[in-house]
């Protein structure tokens, strides 16, 4: 295997992920020994000579005028299925906490809408119930009823209204 000034960054890229063969990293520490190395990557050759050499002590950076020690950025990989395994456990732990805190049953008794209510019952066949659980929905909609009854007759008082304005309207037009 030749590695050259073209293709080491490739070699030293697989490298740093963990993804070359032993056959493979002794060609790169073969590479940085022969000192032909772009200046680019000149701030590898420790590292390399660090491994090559058993990696005995802690790696000495080649100390020149120009070259500043580069910082390593490291990538995180996670597998597919990881991510999938995580959103679809935060998409249950959503619904979960939706149906804990949006549960009908669990609805507060006592909750300042239905304070009214307290103390309230119906009878339904001859039967009290005083349950408030019970009852709201009930009470609920007889209030919906009533309010679409109120809608209607200010609606038709509109139109008796407007009515009157009209015959109003043709008795001056006949004086």
């Amino acid at each position: 295997m030749e590695l050259n000034s073209r293709n080491i960054e490739e070699y030293i890229n697989r490298f740093l992920e963990g993804e070359t063969t032993n056959t493979e990293e002794q060609a790169i520490y073969s590479f940085f020994r022969t000192g032909n190395v772009p200046p680019h990557l000149m701030e590898y050759a420790p590292m390399f000579a660090w491994y090559e050499g058993g990696m005995q002590g802690e790696p000495e950076p080649k100390q020149t005028g120009e070259l500043k020690p580069k910082k390593k950025h490291i990538r995180l990989r996670i597998p597919i299925a990881a991510w999938s395994a995580g959103i679809a456990a935060m998409v249950v732990v959503a619904l979960g906490l939706g149906l804990l805190f949006y549960s009908d049953n669990d609805a507060p008794i006592h909750s300042e809408d239905w304070s009214c209510y307290e103390g309230s019952y119906i009878e339904v066949g001859g039967k009290r119930i005083t349950d408030i659980k019970q009852i709201m929905p009930l009470i609920l909609e007889e209030q919906a009823a009533a309010e679409q009854k109120e809608k209607l007759a200010e609606q038709r008082i509109r139109e008796m209204e407007k009515k009157e304005k009209q015959v109003k309207e043709k008795e001056l037009m006949m004086n």
